[in-house]
């Protein structure tokens, strides 16, 4: 009996260990799609704390109390780049927490400028950057390997398993793209309407034009209403995509006066994959 017990505290002690260390093995995103690709290369390896939590929108999201503490104990925090909640919120949290390695994903990828207001100063020239740059196959090829690294350098005892996963997801990311690729080549109207540009990447990266009617980062003036109104009715334009994290009146009213369909999007779909096929059924349907 003596010994059944030993053995049992023994087996309760190891469980405890590994338990907290997996509680230690913790890494910070700012959004959903990032946990998405941390769980990718890492699988339960890490755990992943996500600053903006669902539902809530990165242009308007505070820092909330439970992921900051999780946050402090971040060995890791992978940042989009140019977030307003990073800009705002997160990057002088960070300044004065040095401890925690920021790896931003946007310092190894060709930024497009958008109309979301979000200002990159370069030499005294400032313009718009726009944030979405996980909306793109390519930019998500440097996306993982920004997280193998970085994983890699602090946990090299599993170099080889992240680097094993970082390539099987790559592949699979390739392939995503010669489908998309492949099921958009044919279609002679490559325009869609959109509330908030968050398909800027996608756009560039596809050959297609997206019409934003948020007005760097703002609603819409009745001017730019009309002048949208004008260029969707003058380029065939069918749809308009909405994300549930915006007011949809603005855009029901410009597809009112259209006939264009409104059709909700998800570009902080937790699934990342499985929004970007989404997304591609939809346009190749629709557009």
């Amino acid at each position: 009996m003596r010994k059944l017990l030993i053995l049992f505290c023994m087996a309760v002690a190891t469980l405890s260990c590994k338990s907290k260390s997996n509680e230690e093995r913790l890494v910070s995103v700012s959004i959903l799609p990032q946990k998405y690709f941390v769980e990718k290369i890492a699988d339960n390896y890490v755990k992943v704390n996500v600053m903006i939590p669902p539902g809530m929108s990165p242009a308007s999201c505070d820092l909330q109390t439970e992921q900051l503490k999780k946050l402090y104990n971040s060995s890791i925090y992978f940042a989009i780049g140019h977030l307003p909640f990073e800009t705002t919120h997160l990057y002088p949290v960070l300044d004065e927490h040095k401890n925690i390695k920021l790896i931003n994903h946007s310092d190894n990828i060709p930024l497009l400028e958008g109309s979301c207001n979000h200002s990159q100063d370069d030499h005294n020239h400032v313009h718009s950057v726009d944030p979405h740059i996980w909306m793109s196959t390519e930019n998500a090829h440097f996306i993982i390997w920004d997280i193998y690294k970085a994983l890699a350098n602090e946990y090299p005892e599993k170099q080889d398993f992240f680097r094993e996963n970082a390539e099987k997801f790559d592949d699979s990311i390739k392939n995503l793209n010669t489908e998309i690729i492949s099921a958009l080549k044919d279609k002679s109207h490559r325009s869609f309407l959109i509330y908030h540009p968050a398909l800027t990447y996608f756009a560039d990266e596809f050959n297609l034009e997206q019409i934003s009617i948020e007005n760097e980062g703002k609603e819409p003036s009745p001017a730019h209403l009309q002048e949208i109104i004008e260029d969707v009715k003058a380029k065939d334009i069918h749809i308009v995509f909405i994300q549930s994290q915006f007011d949809e009146e603005n855009a029901k009213a410009v597809a009112k006066e259209t006939n264009c369909e409104v059709i909700g999007i998800d570009p902080l779909n937790p699934d990342w994959t499985a929004e970007m096929k989404r997304l591609t059924e939809i346009l190749q349907k629709k557009l």
